[in-house]
């Protein structure tokens, strides 16, 4: 069990930190006029075995597609802070997950200075500060109310547990049966999360010393995969914005601000991303894992 939830645990301050896949790297360092959260310890809530099914006994319902509706609250929120109290006072079908993502968003938000940008850019800041609504101390409180709760744990939240069972699988075989669980399971931000690794695998044989990993958009793989998958990406969504804000690259959706900002490199990760997504599609999952693994 201490494995379980240190793993848990582990997944959470990944995203805490913003190092899913799905986050968008600043070019450049920014100006922080922000205090950093502090670090905190998170209170999981032990797992619960299920008994076994008998033969009078149903078979137990599995919550994979739970986090459907879960998700479109998310895109749907016009006020970050509101979803994400609500998220914390009724947990489950991703709540969790998602209110990471929050942070995560907002996070970013708080640390640019939005008079330092310019008129798109300063735009695309602009509209993602007011649909946070946070104040510095107010995100702060709310990554301590986070990891204050204490039923985050893998039966509550079906999506981490996603990630954990992939982290911890045994071997390539292993490995490759919590992907295709993830692929049956259909949230594309965990896919994304998980396939990241072989994305940036398939794209390293065209990066050069003139053509690094930012320039290729090889960052960006995954979120392309996920928008792609059924992620909002559209016009006004965080992603959109995100990208706007950080990169300077603007558009209608992220498929365009990538194409706008990559340039004639889009072809060759978009070629990359249309490969992952048919093997997803096929639940080729062994060829989707990172190389090494297991």
């Amino acid at each position: 069990m201490r494995l379980r939830e240190i793993a848990v645990g582990a997944v959470l301050a990944i995203l805490l930190a913003g190092g899913v896949a799905l986050t968008v790297p600043p070019p450049a360092p920014v100006t922080v006029d922000v205090p950093a959260p502090t670090p905190v310890k998170l209170a999981l809530a032990p797992v619960r075995s299920t008994p076994p099914a008998t033969a009078a006994s149903p078979a137990p319902v599995q919550p994979e597609s739970g986090w459907r509706d879960m998700h479109a609250k998310y895109a749907g929120a016009r006020n970050l802070r509101v979803f994400f109290y609500e998220a914390l006072r009724k947990p489950g079908n991703g709540a969790y997950f998602y209110a990471m993502r929050v942070l995560e968003t907002c996070g970013l938000v708080l640390k640019a200075t939005p008079s330092a940008l310019p008129p798109e850019r300063r735009n695309a800041a602009e509209a993602l500060r007011q649909r946070c609504d946070f104040t510095a101390e107010g995100l702060a409180d709310a990554g301590r109310e986070l990891a204050a709760a204490r039923n985050i744990g893998l039966s509550t939240d079906p999506l981490l547990g996603s990630m954990f069972d992939y982290l911890s699988a045994d071997g390539p075989e292993g490995g490759a049966k919590m992907l295709v669980a993830a692929f049956e399971q259909g949230n594309p931000e965990v896919i994304a999360s998980l396939v990241a690794p072989a994305i940036e695998a398939q794209m390293a044989p065209a990066m050069t010393p003139e053509r690094d990993s930012t320039a290729l958009g090889v960052p960006y793989g995954a979120t392309l995969v996920a928008c792609r998958l059924g992620m909002d990406c559209g016009p006004d969504s965080v992603r959109t914005l995100e990208l706007c804000m950080q990169m300077g690259w603007c558009g209608g959706s992220v498929p365009e601000a990538l194409r706008r900002g990559l340039g004639k490199n889009f072809a060759a990760l978009d070629g990359v991303a249309t490969r992952v997504l048919r093997d997803i599609e096929r639940r080729n999952a062994r060829r989707l894992l990172p190389p090494g693994h297991g």
